[in-house]
C-alpha cells in the first residue's frame, strides 16, 4: 500500500502507472477548466495520439445532458500493454501549477481491474453515494484531498473499489495516492466531513491567501485550512471578510488570537453588535498586543523546533 505523499524522486506518473501492467490504467480530467490548445493534455491531442475510442465521459447527473462538460475518462493502458503517452511526460507539472486554481483540469490517474465502459459509469455513480441525497463532485481534487483526510481510512477505500489507486495532486503540489480495495463498508461522511464539503470555495481561498504570506505550504495545507475554517464558524463572526483574517492568523501565526483576553472581548462585541467590523478594530490594537501574540507563536513553534509560516 503507497503512502498518501508520495516521494517523487526520480519517478514519473508513466513510471507509476507502468508498476501496474495487469491492470487498466487511466487519466480523469475535467473540461469545466479550459486548457490551452497546444497542451498534451487537451482533449483535442489525447484523442489525437490516442484514438477517439480512448475517451469515455463520466456522465455526472447534472450534466449528462451535456458530455463535453462531463469528466473525461481517458484509457492509457489496459491489461499486458505499457502506457506510453507522452502527454503524461507534463501532467504532474502542470497538475502542480494548477493546485489552487478554482477549476482543475487534472483530476487524477487511476489504476482498475474495471474497463473504461463500467469504470465511467462507477464514478459517475459515486458522486451520488457520497453525500445522501445530494450530488458531490468527489473527483475533483481538493474535494478528494479533504475526503482523504478527514475519512475512515478504509471507508474511503472500500468506496474506490474497483479502483485500486488514486493518484492526484494536493493543494501543496504534492503527488498523493489513495489506494482501493474491496471491504463491505462504503464511505459515508461524518458531518464534519460533509460540513466541510460545503465550504470547498471558502478554503480555497483561504489557501491561495496562505500561500501568498509563505509560497512553501505545508503537505497537509488543506486540512489546516479547512480546520482554521472551521474554527471561524464557531467563533459566531458573520462577515466573511473576518472569518478570513482570524483564519489566515490561526494558519500564519499558529495561536489562536480571539485567546487573548483583549481580542477575545472585541470578538464578543462584533458577535453582539455585528455592525463592528472586526477587522477594523483590530487595526486599531496597541503593537504591543500583537508582540504578545507573535512571542506566543515563537515559543510555541520552537518548542517543535521550527519557526511559524511566514516570520
Amino acid at each position: 500500500m503507497e503512502n498518501r505523499i508520495l516521494d517523487n524522486a526520480g519517478i514519473t506518473l508513466m513510471d507509476r502507472l507502468n508498476q501496474h501492467p495487469d491492470l487498466y490504467r487511466y487519466l480523469l480530467l475535467d473540461p469545466l477548466k479550459k486548457v490551452s490548445c497546444v497542451n498534451p493534455l487537451h482533449l483535442d491531442n489525447v484523442q489525437q495520439a490516442l484514438g477517439e475510442d480512448a475517451i469515455y465521459p463520466v456522465l455526472r447527473r447534472d450534466l449528462a445532458y451535456s458530455p463535453e462538460y462531463c469528466p473525461q475518462l481517458v484509457l492509457l493502458a489496459s491489461p499486458g500493454e505499457r502506457c506510453e503517452y507522452q502527454g503524461l511526460d507534463e501532467a504532474e507539472n502542470y497538475a502542480r501549477s494548477e493546485a489552487l486554481y478554482e477549476k482543475r483540469y487534472f483530476c487524477a490517474c487511476l489504476a482498475s481491474t474495471q474497463g473504461p465502459t463500467l469504470l465511467a459509469k462507477f464514478l459517475a455513480e459515486q458522486c451520488n453515494h457520497f453525500v445522501e441525497s445530494s450530488f458531490l463532485a468527489f473527483f475533483e481534487p481538493l474535494r478528494f484531498e479533504l475526503l482523504h483526510a478527514m475519512s475512515p481510512k478504509e471507508s474511503l477505500a472500500a468506496s474506490l473499489a474497483p479502483i485500486s489507486h488514486w493518484w492526484y495532486m494536493t493543494a501543496a503540489g504534492e503527488l498523493a495516492c489513495q489506494a482501493g480495495h474491496d471491504a463491505e463498508e462504503k464511505c459515508r461522511l461524518n458531518w464534519l466531513a460533509e460540513e466541510t464539503q460545503q465550504h470547498m470555495p471558502e478554503i480555497r481561498q483561504l489557501l491561495l491567501a496562505w500561500q501568498q504570506v509563505n509560497s512553501t505550504l505545508p503537505s497537509d495545507a488543506a486540512l489546516q485550512a479547512a480546520k482554521a475554517w472551521g474554527h471561524t464558524i464557531k467563533t459566531g463572526l458573520i462577515e466573511k471578510g473576518d472569518r478570513y483574517f482570524l483564519a489566515l492568523n490561526r494558519l500564519t501565526l499558529g495561536v489562536d488570537i480571539e485567546a487573548h483576553p483583549v481580542i477575545k472581548n472585541l470578538l464578543l462585541q462584533e458577535v453582539t453588535n455585528p455592525s463592528q467590523r472586526f477587522t477594523k478594530i483590530l487595526q486599531k490594537l496597541p503593537d504591543v498586543i500583537w508582540q504578545e501574540l507573535k512571542g506566543q507563536a515563537q515559543h510555541k513553534w520552537n518548542g517543535v523546533g521550527v519557526t511559524p509560516y511566514g516570520s
